[in-house]
């Protein structure tokens, strides 16, 4: 064989090997990229739920201490209108 043929194989070899090199590297690439993107988003979900449920119990506390407020607000309305009728009863009587 004349020397050129013994390289132009061996470079058609050489191409070949980086061929298939890039597809097995493509190839193992694709679950890597998959599994990264799952735990991304898996962290990215757990923030999210943290972030909910700080959120949801800032909103109950506001929402208790505003039943608190309402509830002392009601019985405040409800003794000074009693108030204000028996002393309606009392001047009318």
């Amino acid at each position: 064989m004349d020397t050129k043929q013994k390289m132009a194989i061996v470079g058609s070899s050489l191409i070949v090997t980086g061929v298939g090199m890039g597809v097995v590297g493509f190839a193992l690439l694709g679950p890597a990229a998959f599994a990264c993107t799952t735990r991304l988003l898996e962290k990215g979900a757990d923030g999210f739920t943290a972030r909910v449920e700080g959120a949801s119990k800032t909103v109950g506390a506001v929402a208790g201490t505003l039943y608190r407020s309402f509830n002392e607000a009601k019985k405040a309305g409800v003794a000074e209108i009693q108030r204000n009728r028996s002393k309606e009863t009392n001047v009318a009587g």
